[in-house]
């Protein structure tokens, strides 16, 4: 055997390992896809049923789960509409209005804690973090009576006032991570040309942080759309109430459950979060990801 024989391998030993790796790969790439799979089943196939159910009547959906609905009860949507309407709607404005004041006090105490120096700085934002350790169920009925005392039981400030005083814990968290990682060098140039500290904040901070500011406007709508034990406990008339509790209320005189029209309801009042995702996505996912590398 020659020098140059032993030095360049033989053709025949390299393509059965290369080939082994590929199939490898592939065999890695098939679990993946699997499981991937299995996931987006667990994940849509309550959405699917819960749109099949909603075309079916009460005898169709005990009568077989996952048919289609043989007719089609499209009025299941007509009755569920009317009925939830309003909670639908107050939902939407509590949210919008709890949501605005949580990202305007969280950008302010945020920006505060981010890049202004005060005696007890650590401490005071150490104190707001423990507060987040603290279960909302311990404090439910302290929150009630003090409400209760300040007359605000049964309005839509009881939603307003007691979300937007509770988020703005962890959005000034969020805030305080991404803030902070912003350069100190582009605020003392703005304050050499002459800004004041409100215009460095509309003009500079704002601007900047608006993919943070989106996603902690998304969350924190996320979070009291989908409120129910509170309202539950502080509002008692229907004209103010909140689709969580309202989407409880769907029997008949018999006190039946209408569950067609129930599973209509589910779908329509999840049409304002849809249509908040797919607007807001896209500063969502920046937002996410820009927090974790600034933090």
């Amino acid at each position: 055997m020659t020098k140059s024989e032993t030095l360049v391998p033989r053709t025949g030993m390299v393509k059965p390992a290369v080939q082994l790796r590929k199939k490898a790969e592939i065999a890695q790439q098939a679990v993946l896809y699997a499981i991937l799979g299995l996931i987006v089943i667990f994940t849509l196939g309550p959405i699917l049923f819960t749109l099949i159910s909603s075309f079916k009547t009460n005898a169709q959906i005990l009568g077989g789960f996952w048919s289609l609905p043989t007719p089609p009860q499209m009025g299941n949507y007509e009755i569920a509409f009317k009925a939830i309407w309003r909670y639908t709607a107050n939902t939407v404005g509590y949210a919008a209005i709890s949501s605005i004041l949580v990202v305007l006090l969280s950008a302010i105490s945020g920006y505060t804690f981010a890049k202004k120096d005060f005696l007890g700085k650590e401490i005071l934002f150490m104190m707001m973090l423990a507060i987040m350790m603290i279960p909302g169920v311990l404090t439910l009925i302290p929150s009630y009576v003090l409400y209760a005392d300040l007359g605000l039981v049964n309005t839509p400030w009881v939603i307003i006032i007691s979300a937007a005083a509770g988020g703005q814990i962890f959005g000034t968290f969020l805030c305080r991570s991404f803030m902070g990682g912003l350069s100190n060098e582009l605020f003392d140039s703005a304050k050499i040309d002459g800004a004041s500290e409100f215009t460095v904040f509309l003009k500079i901070v704002l601007p900047l942080t608006v993919p943070v500011l989106m996603t902690l406007f998304i969350m924190s709508s996320v979070g009291i759309y989908n409120e129910y034990i509170w309202p539950l406990l502080t509002i008692k008339s229907n004209e103010i109430q909140m689709i969580g509790v309202g989407l409880t209320q769907f029997k008949n005189q018999f006190g039946i459950t209408n569950m067609g029209v129930e599973f209509a309801a589910y779908m329509i009042s999840s049409i304002p979060l849809v249509a908040l995702f797919s607007f807001g996505m896209k500063y969502y996912i920046q937002g996410l990801t820009q927090g974790a590398l600034k933090m």
